[in-house]
């Protein structure tokens, strides 16, 4: 299933659950959002080397954030302990791309556990460049487009959770941490030996890159006025994610002729990885 489709299935689920057993009083409180965020990527990178390392091209600026997006948010808090959170976020083709689900599980009243699932993209910059810079002799590659690869970061999350309330104000810390991986993709560069006819075609088949993470939120909402039985408010929320992995994959090199072929397996060092998100929005809640 791919992830629009189960963006869909969550809301799809979620909205139903609201309009089925709101009545019964399963749902004892709902909130919904709309807010815009800004998230900034860093990676550490590396020195050429022999070797393409497709993570020195993760799309990365040291003097901005890298992405902006805007997002729907829901929250229901269920009879007895448990609560149930998902988020959806899109950048400007407005295509849910980023989604986050989790359960919550509240034994006391100020501590609780979650668990879930998440997964944004990110952007792999001209990455043939490497090729143009470090094989010398050859035309790096005949593909004069710029080339870009959108990768998925998605995981297995778990924590801590603990929510202080007091009237009007709701904070609520998340100390996560999981596993995740990166999509795996391939990629095909060609070749032209200067002032030859000689050609080359190089295959990149990347592999699985689970890594565990580390991943602190932190979530402020203020209800500022009534409507009706709801409440209007404003939340700002921010959160901080750290990852240390390599992106290893399979390499078949092509001289002339596709009968002449050099596979090859390669290890890439491992890079440290770090996404910062903050944003604002509104909220409706209502019991």
């Amino acid at each position: 299933m791919n992830l629009r489709a189960s963006v869909f299935l969550s809301l799809l689920v979620l909205s139903g659950s609201s309009t089925i057993y709101a009545q019964e009083r399963l749902i004892e409180k709902q909130v919904y959002a709309l807010w815009f965020g800004v998230r900034d990527i860093s990676r550490e990178r590396f020195n050429d080397n022999e070797n393409l390392d497709f993570l020195n091209y993760l799309h990365s600026s040291p003097k901005m954030a890298e992405y902006q997006y805007i997002g729907l948010s829901s929250h229901l808090w269920f009879r007895g302990s448990w609560e149930a959170d998902l988020r959806v976020g899109m950048y400007d083709d407005f295509a849910p791309n980023t989604i986050y689900m989790k359960a919550i599980w509240l034994p006391w009243r100020n501590l609780g556990f979650t668990a879930g699932f998440l997964s944004y993209p990110q952007l792999i910059n001209d990455f043939s460049s490497y090729h143009r810079l470090n094989d010398e002799g050859y035309y790096g590659d005949t593909d004069r487009n710029f080339r870009q690869r959108r990768v998925h970061e998605s995981g297995l999350v778990a924590g801590v959770v603990i929510p202080l309330n007091y009237r009007f104000l709701h904070l609520t810390f998340n100390l996560n941490g999981g596993i995740s991986t990166l999509s795996t993709f391939r990629e095909e560069v060609t070749q032209k030996e200067i002032n030859t006819n000689f050609r080359r075609e190089i295959h990149y088949e990347t592999l699985p890159s689970p890594a565990l993470f580390f991943f602190p939120e932190a979530e402020f909402r203020i209800d500022c006025f009534n409507i009706g039985k709801s409440k209007m408010g404003i939340q700002v929320k921010s959160s901080w994610y750290r990852v240390v992995r390599s992106v290893d994959y399979k390499r078949d090199t092509y001289d002339w002729t596709y009968d002449s072929l050099l596979e090859e397996k390669v290890d890439n060092p491992v890079h440290v990885l770090t996404k910062f998100e903050f944003d604002f929005g509104i909220n409706l809640t209502w019991q």
